[in-house]
């Protein structure tokens, strides 16, 4: 199990470097993000998975905040600080396990590609777009593939 998760990682890694000139608004580059393929898709757009979540209460009025956890987390690694913002800041605040992760459905295909498109399913549904993506390591990463591809809010 840790050799696979390895394996995945450094796939991950290599698919995801970007060169260090030419990235930029002025480059053309710019648009075209290197992206893991989906592995289970053959190329294919990915199909979302339904994700676990929690969703803490709050006012409409203000974007959400979206926590998404490291490779070796869940949705569980931010209920300290997701209740302490939800008090203190009155907003709606979201923790979501990853697919492969936690109590999420688990799916061959772990590409960020994939585990971006999941999100992009899930945050309409809630109605919580737009919102204020926090991410973790992997989350991170997530996070930063969703904003490229989603500049625009959500419909």
């Amino acid at each position: 199990r840790a050799r696979q998760i390895l394996e995945m990682r450094l796939r991950w890694t290599r698919a995801w470097t970007l060169p260090y000139r030419g990235i930029g608004p002025s480059s053309s580059s710019f648009s075209r993000l290197p992206i893991a393929p989906s592995s289970s898709q053959g190329g294919t757009e990915p199909r979302p998975v339904p994700l676990s979540y929690r969703l803490l209460d709050g006012e409409a009025a203000s974007p959400p905040l979206v926590f998404l956890h490291g490779l070796f987390g869940s949705k569980t690694n931010f209920n300290s600080i997701a209740k302490a913002l939800a008090q203190q800041t009155g907003r709606r605040v979201l923790t979501v396990d990853a697919r492969n992760h936690g109590e999420s459905p688990h799916s061959p295909d772990m590409s960020y590609e994939a585990m971006s498109k999941d999100l992009q399913d899930l945050l309409p549904q809630l109605g919580l777009v737009p919102c204020v993506l926090i991410g973790h390591s992997m989350g991170g990463r997530t996070a930063m593939l969703l904003a490229l591809q989603r500049s625009q809010p959500l419909p």
